[in-house]
């Protein structure tokens, strides 16, 4: 299993921890924050124009 990447809410550390204490509270290693052993949820990076950059990766060619 991979190891889970997290961020303490406090400091801001970037912590890995085994994916077997997924679910389980630990010491954030920096400032010792309680944390809770949980994947990061990705953060939004805005709306993408997918269709235009499909048309720059392809030769579609529109209807005149």
């Amino acid at each position: 299993m991979n190891p889970i990447v997290l961020r303490c809410s406090s400091c801001r550390a970037r912590i890995k921890a085994p994916a077997q204490l997924r679910g389980q509270t630990r010491n954030c290693p920096g400032c010792g924050t309680l944390l809770i052993i949980q994947p990061q949820r990705l953060e939004d990076s805005g709306p993408v124009l997918v269709y235009e950059n499909y048309l720059a990766t392809t030769s579609f060619m529109p209807n005149s």
